[in-house]
């Protein structure tokens, strides 16, 4: 179960990477959207670690 977790946590990390480096160049609509989802994001990750505590 750890592994799948500390898996889960490596995914979302990357994809919050992603979502941060294409901010810039988003435009407001989706930017707004975006930052939703690296709050989503990082909420996600902080609730795994967590999970592996």
């Amino acid at each position: 179960m750890t592994n799948h977790i500390q898996e889960g946590i490596s995914e979302c990390e990357r994809a919050l990477t992603h979502m941060n480096n294409a901010l810039p160049m988003a435009h407001h609509e989706a930017k707004q959207k975006m930052q939703h989802a690296v709050k989503d994001l990082e909420e996600c990750i902080a609730k795994c670690c967590e999970l592996l505590q």
